[in-house]
């Protein structure tokens, strides 16, 4: 960092900024006015951090930790989530160059320099090959749940498949380095330990798990390949089925008949009798609203299929009556307190209408002006909808609403 010479200058500049250096370890990034807001309005202090390399503050774009900075915190938390392989095998080389200092040089003072150098590098071993191999498994776990696509699975899958086969690589290259004299005839009961700790813990447990992980790796990997197997499949079929030749140029027929998978099943319902006193209360009230609706959207229904009229079939009389003032027809139906069906029936049209034609013109002025009518729905819900019958056939009693009666 810029003009910090010294361990202890370097850690009470961290203290001095620990504010800014917190919020921007959190945030990530942050505007110039919100770290003055959080330096308690000092600008100057911002401009000091930004001075000393502690941030990075450039016109135009939010302010963040110097990279040294940040990559030093989440590496001490082990929170960094990058899979830095590079790492062990260049601590494995230093490894190798400092073992062979220390047996050529014969000044004790530089001998006992490189036998510390040794024990960090070793520490530093161990310490990422942990890490990474935790990491690893996590990523995969993942991000096999969470990628948005087929595809995208299978890359990460396979770029995680690689970084455990060179992990496992690199912790096979660190057992064959301890294997070295150097490590038994050094006596120095430090380095034993670390050597001890870095054999029997860290690279063992690392080694197991990511055996373990490549395990299932593969089975994730087959998982993938099945998938995708099947998605073709199903787009396959699609076309099959959109170009109509599903039947000619597949078993599904065959399939279908020795298929007894519950997914191809109809659905089963059950109906049950509601209790009475359950009906009377507020929860039962919703339940009655949502039955009146829907028998109303369903007599409206059956009136729009009545309403289906073969030309082929019409006279021109016929034709004649379906140029009726239905305007006209309703403001006189709104002017007096029938029923429309009794209504249309009674109504002088100036010529005379058969029973059909009637029909026709009651369903029609149902349909153009239905937000004006009710339906017959029924004052009392445990009662049935007023109806009309004629020939066997059932009308049902229309009358218009309230607000439009006269």
């Amino acid at each position: 960092m810029a003009d910090i010479q010294t361990a202890d200058e370097l850690i009470r500049e961290l203290y001095r900024h620990r504010k800014v250096i917190n919020h921007l370890f959190k945030k990530k990034s942050a505007s110039f006015d919100e770290l003055t807001e959080i330096a308690d309005g000092k600008e100057k202090e911002i401009l000091q951090a930004n001075a000393r390399g502690i941030i990075s503050l450039q016109e135009g774009e939010p302010a963040r930790l110097d990279e040294r900075l940040l990559n030093f915190v989440e590496d001490f938390l082990e929170i960094n989530e990058d899979i830095r392989n590079f790492e062990i095998d260049e601590s494995i080389r230093i490894l190798k160059k400092t073992i062979y200092l220390y047996e050529i040089d014969e000044d004790s003072k530089e001998r006992e320099r490189y036998l510390n150098r040794v024990k960090r590098n070793l520490n530093s071993i161990g310490r990422v090959i942990r890490k990474n191999a935790a990491t690893l498994s996590a990523l995969v776990k993942q991000e096999y749940k969470t990628a948005s696509s087929i595809e995208l699975k299978k890359v990460k899958i396979e770029d995680h498949n690689e970084q455990a086969e060179k992990l496992l690589q690199l912790i096979q290259n660190a057992e064959e380095l301890l294997e070295n004299p150097f490590f038994r005839v050094v006596q120095d009961e430090g380095l034993r330990t670390i050597v001890n700790e870095l054999r029997g813990n860290h690279l063992t447990m690392a080694r197991h798990n990511l055996i373990a992980l490549r395990q299932e790796i593969v089975r994730f990997i087959n998982q993938i390949a099945e998938l995708d197997r099947q998605h073709k499949k199903i787009l396959q079929l699609k076309k099959y089925r959109d170009l109509y030749e599903l039947e000619v140029r597949t078993n599904v027929e065959e399939v279908f008949t020795h298929e007894s998978a519950l997914f191809f099943d109809t659905q089963l319902r059950f109906q049950t009798m509601l209790d009475l006193d359950y009906l009377r209360g507020d929860e039962g009230l919703d339940i009655i609203e949502r039955v009146a609706i829907r028998r109303q959207h369903k007599m409206r229904m059956q009136l729009q299929a009545e309403l289906d009229i073969d030309g082929d079939l019409l006279d021109p009389q016929q034709q004649k009556m379906l140029h009726i003032d239905f305007g006209k027809l309703k403001r006189a139906f709104f002017l007096q307190d029938k029923d429309l069906f009794h209504f249309v029936k009674e109504y002088d049209y100036g010529y005379e209408m058969t029973e059909d034609q009637l029909i026709k013109i009651y369903c029609q002025v149902a349909l153009i002006f239905e937000d004006e009518m009710d339906f017959g729905l029924p004052k009392n819900p445990f009662d049935d909808a007023k109806q009309i019958e004629l020939n066997g056939k059932q009308f049902a009693f229309i009358r218009p609403k309230v607000a439009e009666q006269k």
